[in-house]
């Protein structure tokens, strides 16, 4: 194992050299055409309003998109911080550098399934994605399936889907951007990118390496008495790259490849509340993924095939420093591999169907030479997709589709979705939707065969989702008004929890409770306003109410029935404005979430607290310079700016209030 992970670094580290030879070089080139004059040139433009048919295959969907001014704002940072500032997703994060998993709409991390450019990145060992692993400067755009629309994109997303997107841009013929970035706690981020190409072929190299030591101030009141602390054993590195080719053959053949390589180490700080002797606990993930594509467009009727792997080593450590005790010492590999076969027809905007065909193969081993446990096991997956959009009337559209899957010798041959759009008026400003789904979660390796506490007896997940949507659209010549208020229902059987163990032995293990009720609003507003003559506001802001009970508990467990699951807030929110005035922009981003429980029963007690609730506000200034073809961008960022003292997870230390600086260069022919 130890020369598959050498193997991998060696050649995350050899891709890295190697490009920042090339960035160099083809920066010192660009340089001799640029001269140091700054040139102005200002265009008034009349507005025109332009309004843009709803794809077909997208109508009565519960889908949204992530604005490109949260992309731009949030490029240095990680999906998590993405998702927490402009969605209604809620990330559980362990703390700054350490591992983000989500919660949409009230389910667990395992029910949020996460898509690159239609790949699976969910780990077949766990089930979940940790989200501080995936760079926002390596995604081009992010989709989310809110519930039982996933079904659209693949089943087991009981709470709904997220898909990263790599793009082509045909326009590009040689641009390279870097960027330094300088944050508090010893934090140094810097990011190259490279394209080259022309209208049939393009190459995009991107990478980045980030590193802290993370040893920021807090206030510890985990301890007696209270006191003044600095976090420890908290620093981190990361470093990645992505290569990406895309090419056009007879304007009618489309075929892509993107290969994905990441490293990840940190040192896994000890709780707030420990006292005890200090210990040395560490992960390091090796990561490589790769997914080609072949497009065929023939009028109406389109082709595509794509093919994947997936490959990640794990290795976790944790030792007592003081006696040399070694606790755990568990190395795991997964490997993925996953083939697409999908056939589209379309006829304008009237009609569309689209069929496909999923292979997929995840083999897992992982092994602890500490305590001598682990498993080796392999899944097959088919999955089968018939899904049909139709326009029925002026105001009127539908879809309906059907999902059969086969795993572990079991088939599932019906996992429908049916939705209806419909335009309350004839100007599509009010605009309906309804929805209802049927979904499906399988249970993850760990689940079925972790040592001590796996269940091979589980049940998987079964569940049916209801949504009802309302949609208000008023776009103008100089400004846009958009609200969607989503109001959703899921009655999920067996789902699957991790708790003491019911002989009394001390180990935790997994069971299948009853039945778990998930209801909810999310409600989703977007406003654009340019005004007097170089003045452009934009705002997006984002609400959620969950509510996500247990409604049917085991007898072991019986002081959970009717209540909140742990760590799902009822409450969250984020508001995003961003102001700009000619080459100066302001944005300010705000994120709100509500107390949570930590203990099944809701109940504080001495031993386990509460959450309360929290609001954190992030300020971002940012100045753009233009030479010619040469464009820089200078920025100052303010993390946690009222210095909010607060918890994501319990005894888990945050840091205050922090600053960043920003600089990125960029030139483009």
């Amino acid at each position: 194992m130890e020369s598959h992970i050498n193997s991998i670094r060696l050649f995350v580290k050899s891709f890295v050299a190697l490009y920042g030879i090339a960035f160099t070089m083809v920066t010192f080139l660009c340089s001799n055409q640029i001269s140091a004059q700054i040139t102005k040139d200002t265009f008034q433009l009349k507005m025109v309003e332009v309004k843009a048919q709803k794809p077909i295959e997208e109508v009565a969907l519960s889908k949204s998109r992530v604005d490109t001014m949260a992309l731009q704002t949030l490029s240095s940072k990680s999906l998590a911080s993405l998702m927490t500032a402009s969605t209604p997703v809620f990330i559980k994060s362990y703390g700054r550098g350490s591992s983000a998993t989500a919660s949409f709409r009230g389910t667990a991390a395992s029910h949020t399934q996460v898509n690159w450019n239609g790949m699976s990145l969910n780990s077949p060992m766990r089930g979940d994605v940790d989200f501080s692993q995936f760079p926002v400067y390596f995604i081009d755009r992010v989709e989310l399936l809110h519930g039982g629309s996933s079904l659209s994109d693949g089943s087991g997303a009981l709470g709904g889907s997220i898909s990263l997107e790599n793009k082509a841009d045909w326009s590009n013929r040689i641009s390279v951007k870097y960027i330094q970035h300088i944050e508090s706690f010893s934090t140094y981020k810097e990011f190259a990118e490279l394209a080259l190409g022309n209208s049939n072929f393009q190459s995009k190299t991107r990478i980045f390496h980030d590193q802290s030591e993370n040893d920021f101030p807090f206030y510890n009141y985990g301890v007696l008495p209270y006191q003044d602390d600095v976090q420890k054993n908290a620093d981190y590195e990361k470093y990645g790259f992505l290569q990406e080719f895309y090419g056009r053959i007879k304007k009618n053949h489309l075929l892509s490849l993107k290969i994905w390589g990441h490293h990840n180490f940190r040192n896994l700080p000890q709780l707030m509340s420990f006292q005890g002797d200090n210990r040395i606990e560490s992960q390091e993930d090796d990561q490589l993924r790769a997914i080609g594509a072949w497009k065929y467009f023939n009028g109406n009727s389109n082709w595509e095939f794509t093919s994947g792997i997936n490959y990640t080593e794990l290795h976790y450590f944790r030792s007592s420093t003081e006696s040399g005790f070694e606790n755990f010492n568990s190395k795991s590999k997964e490997k993925s591999s996953f083939n697409h076969l999908e056939y589209r027809y379309k006829k304008e905007e009237s009609f569309h169907f689209k069929t496909s065909l999923d292979a997929n193969i995840h083999q897992v081993d992982i092994y602890d030479s500490t305590n001598k446990t682990g498993y080796k096991e392999e899944r097959f997956e088919l999955s089968y997709l018939a899904q049909l959009n139709i326009q029925i009337s002026d105001r009127a559209a539908a879809y309906a589709l059907l999902r059969s899957e086969f795993y572990d010798d079991t088939f599932v041959i019906l996992i429908p979705s049916l939705g209806l759009e419909y335009a309350l008026d004839e100007k599509d400003t009010w605009t309906t939707k309804f929805n209802v789904s049927r979904n499906y979660h399988k249970p993850n390796l760990n689940d079925l065969y972790w040592i001590p506490g796996g269940n091979p007896d589980l049940l998987p997940e079964d569940g049916y989702t209801g949504e009802l949507a309302l949609v208000y659209s008023k776009p103008k010549p100089n400004w846009s008004f958009e609200s969607k208020l989503n109001f959703y229902a899921s009655l999920i059987d067996n789902w699957i929890v991790w708790h003491p163990s019911s002989s009394g032995a001390f180990y935790w293990e997994a069971d299948n409770i009853k039945k778990v009720f998930a209801r909810g609003i999310e409600w989703n507003i977007k406003y654009n306003l340019d005004f007097f003559k170089n003045w452009k506001l934009k705002t997006v802001a984002n609400y959620a109410f969950t509510a996500t009970t247990n409604v049917d508990a085991m007898e072991s467990v019986d002081e959970s029935r009717g209540k909140q699951l742990i760590y799902i807030p009822r409450h969250t929110a984020n508001l995003m404005i961003g102001l700009s005035y000619k080459s100066w922009e302001l944005n300010i981003d705000n994120s709100i979430i509500g107390k949570r429980y930590t203990t099944s029963s809701n109940i504080e007690s001495d031993y386990e607290s509460n959450l309360s609730a929290y609001a954190i506000t992030n300020l971002n200034l940012e100045k753009d310079f233009t030479w010619k073809k040469l464009n820089a961008k200078l920025g100052l960022r303010v993390e946690n700016l009222f210095d909010t003292d607060y918890m994501s997870v319990l005894w888990r230390a945050m840091p205050g209030r922090y600053y960043s600086v920003n600089l990125q260069i960029g030139w483009r022919k």
